[in-house]
């Protein structure tokens, strides 16, 4: 995304939880300090569209009952170009299970839905993503995980029954152009 000259990125901050990001919009419901309190189980969000350049959605989508709703929104609230970081629980990953607020696990195909190129199943979203990158998260050994991130479908299918996982981490970019 090109940068107007002078003008400071806007940075959402969704579900900032501990992770309160100077110079972002902080969202939180129930953090200890956040700059706008809300619920983002309840759509619409609180911002106009096209507010944000880069959005964080660091373990949060999966404390909710409608990903797609959210990742609507996500979109809705994106500039064309935006980045969005998103982290969620890997789908056999312990931390999925010793959090009893998390509602789903996630798989490193879960949101080709939402990709232009995304027709593994079928037409649920009206509004596009882009993928810049994905990649599992380590517990140890980085080396190990981005090994596995190569073979993600392995991965998924066989060796995550095997070796822990953690997380995955992808990073998408807002496409409003059909």
């Amino acid at each position: 995304m090109k940068q107007e000259e002078g003008r400071r990125e806007r940075v959402a901050n969704l579900g900032s939880g501990r992770d309160y990001l100077a110079g972002a919009i902080n969202v939180d419901l129930y953090a200890e300090k956040a700059d706008i309190r809300h619920d983002l189980a309840s759509i619409p969000y609180p911002f106009d569209d096209n507010s944000f350049d880069r959005i964080h959605a660091l373990n949060i989508i999966e404390h909710l009952d409608n990903p797609i709703d959210v990742m609507r929104e996500i979109h809705r609230i994106g500039a064309d170009g935006c980045l969005v970081d998103i982290r969620v629980p890997h789908f056999r990953s312990a931390s999925l299970y010793e959090d009893i607020t998390h509602v789903r696990g996630f798989a490193w195909r879960t949101f080709d839905v939402f990709l232009g190129d995304g027709t593994v199943y079928g037409e649920y979203a009206d509004f596009r993503f882009e993928m810049v990158s994905r990649a599992y998260t380590p517990y140890l050994f980085p080396w190990l995980y981005r090994l596995l991130s190569r073979f993600p479908v392995l991965t998924d299918n066989l060796l995550s029954k095997y070796i822990p996982m953690a997380s995955i981490e992808f990073r998408l970019r807002v496409s409003k152009v059909r």
